[in-house]
């Protein structure tokens, strides 16, 4: 027995490393930006202002909270896990409501195969994916094979501002980007076509065998008649608002309601703008960013 236990000794010193070393894991990073600066909450316990930077973290999972310097804005809570020799990196640019912040977080997590992935997620979901310059998609992309070092990304989706970063990639981990962005209000301005002095504007006849076509009024309108308390679905620029399960823009998508159309209001609503209404038969939530309660 002591024999076996010089062997294992020796084999520990003879490669550079103690029995100490086993119970050892390197520590982690994690980096945090903001606009403004915000408090920083790691699993309940106050770490201070932003920016915040320690590269000496215990890995395994946590929970983050950060709250704006101004009472305002909507707080940000997530939950990650930080990995050893890496740092996770979280920026976040605060609002008055959680749907028109914006920001990222990169999270490095270990390969087994050795092999090198992008992983890219977002809120909301389904948004357009372009990777150096070539459009890849729609999130969530799980686990795309790539090849280490710099690359570009930019996200797009209606009704949203675009995102663009560039991200490293590390061989043996998968890098995970988690994109928020901020929703956008789109003022739609009708051209005033130009004529020339003492022009008469007129539309051609629709010919007798072609039925005229609908007005783009008409079709953002609902013939439903819907008893009060509703949901009024605004201007969005796309024509329609997602309606989602649950009041998340990353939860499922339960259908799209038409510009103009009335959603029995269920009454309830969150702190961040989620609003409750029926869609189809069942219980949905939209975005209250392009709504009107009408009582």
């Amino acid at each position: 027995m002591k024999k076996l236990l010089l062997v294992i000794a020796s084999a520990f010193l003879l490669g550079g490393c103690t029995p100490k070393d086993l119970f050892f894991q390197a520590p982690a990073g994690l980096d945090i930006t903001t606009v403004p600066t915000a408090t920083v909450m790691l699993n309940g316990v106050s770490k201070g202002s932003t920016p915040y930077s320690d590269k000496t973290l215990k890995p395994g999972s946590y929970t983050i909270k950060l709250v704006p310097s101004d009472p305002s804005l909507a707080p940000y809570e997530t939950s990650f896990t930080l990995t050893s020799h890496a740092s996770t990196v979280i920026s976040r640019n605060f609002a008055a409501s959680d749907l028109d912040a914006t920001g990222y977080t990169l999270e490095l997590q270990q390969e087994p195969s050795g092999a090198t992935f992008l992983s890219i997620i977002s809120d909301p979901n389904t948004i357009n994916v372009t990777i150096d310059g070539k459009p890849s998609g729609f999130t969530p992309l799980s686990k795309l094979t790539t090849t280490p070092g710099s690359h570009s990304l930019v996200v797009t989706s209606p009704g949203y501002l675009e995102q663009d970063l560039s991200v490293n990639t590390v061989k043996g981990y998968n890098l995970i980007v988690n994109f928020k962005l901020a929703s956008q209000t789109i003022t739609l301005t009708p051209a005033v076509p130009a004529t020339g002095s003492g022009a008469i504007l007129s539309s051609p006849s629709p010919s007798p065998t072609t039925a005229p076509a609908a007005s783009k009024s008409a079709t953002l309108q609902t013939t439903t008649t819907v008893d009060k308390p509703y949901v009024l679905i605004g201007d969005t620029g796309t024509g329609w608002l997602r309606v989602h399960k649950d009041a998340s823009g990353t939860s499922d998508e339960l259908g799209k309601a038409n510009t103009g159309e009335k959603l029995p209001y269920l009454g309830e609503s969150t702190d961040i703008g989620w609003v409750k209404v029926e869609f189809e038969g069942s219980e949905g939530w939209v975005s209250g960013k392009y709504t009107t309660l009408v009582k």
